[in-house]
């Protein structure tokens, strides 16, 4: 019997459509930031070689991630491959993370504003950076803040409790007796030192597992699974949609001035 695929034909055609886009839109933004006329050198200096190196990482880790475990995968991957797909994840986030607050930062240094650098960054608590902002942006901005929280989530617990991971597969509900069962004969092996017979019943229980394309931090504090190829995706998307409005809010600066 064909193991069943988490994604439909439909899913996968949307998200390869999708990941396709990431190169360019990359490519674009890079040019973009890195020719934009910034009058301040500091803001130069985060849009250069902050924002523009992290969009690239984010292009290249969900690349590498589209490679290592690609959308269609249906097989549990071996426990090296999940290590590296957990490593672009990671990556991912911090640097997607780290895409919002050099934008927050590039604004700062542009705008001459007087702000603690622990309050500059563009989540609604963040005042005195968002009301700087035009009336449009801080009313884009809101539509986003549960996308910044769910990000400030799983930075967040990268940097300071547990990584986000890749669970290494599930059991269908008709099979979750069968695996309890294996698991006990599993633990009276190893309390027998039965090696031979220990390997054989892990391998047994590992033929029960199916793959889904899904990451979490702490199962404790996580709010939810998510699934970590539409997510890579979004995540790109949204920093891409923030950084060209944000670019519009530079030229609002260059207008004034002049």
């Amino acid at each position: 019997m064909a193991m069943p695929r988490y994604y439909n034909k439909k899913h996968l055609k949307e998200i390869r459509e999708k990941y396709q886009g990431i190169a360019p839109k990359t490519d674009d933004l890079v040019i973009k930031f890195t020719q934009y006329p910034f009058l301040d050198v500091k803001a130069r200096e985060y849009a250069h070689h902050g924002f523009a190196r992290r969009i690239q990482t984010l292009e290249r880790c969900i690349s590498n991630l589209f490679k290592i475990i690609p959308p269609g995968t249906v097989k549990v991957p071996n426990r090296d491959r999940l290590h590296d797909a957990q490593i672009q994840i990671q990556s991912l986030l911090a640097n997607t993370y780290g895409c919002v607050d050099n934008l927050a930062w590039i604004w700062v240094h542009e705008r001459g504003l007087k702000v603690d650098k622990k309050h500059v960054a563009l989540r609604s608590h963040n005042k005195t950076v968002r009301q700087s902002l035009s009336v449009d942006m801080q009313g884009y901005l809101t539509t986003v803040d549960k996308w910044f929280d769910y990000l400030a989530d799983y930075r967040h617990a990268l940097a300071h409790r547990v990584p986000p991971y890749i669970p290494p597969g599930c059991v269908h509900k008709e099979n979750v007796d069968t695996y309890h069962n294996l698991q006990a004969l599993i633990d009276v092996a190893a309390l027998r030192l039965e090696v031979e017979e220990h390997s054989r019943l892990i391998d047994e229980q590992a033929e029960l597992y199916i793959f889904q394309p899904l990451m979490t931090h702490s199962f404790n504090e996580a709010e939810g699974i998510v699934r970590f190829h539409v997510q890579s995706l979004i995540d790109f998307v949204t920093v891409e949609e923030l950084a060209l409005k944000m670019l519009v809010e530079f030229r609002r600066l260059l207008d004034t001035d002049t």
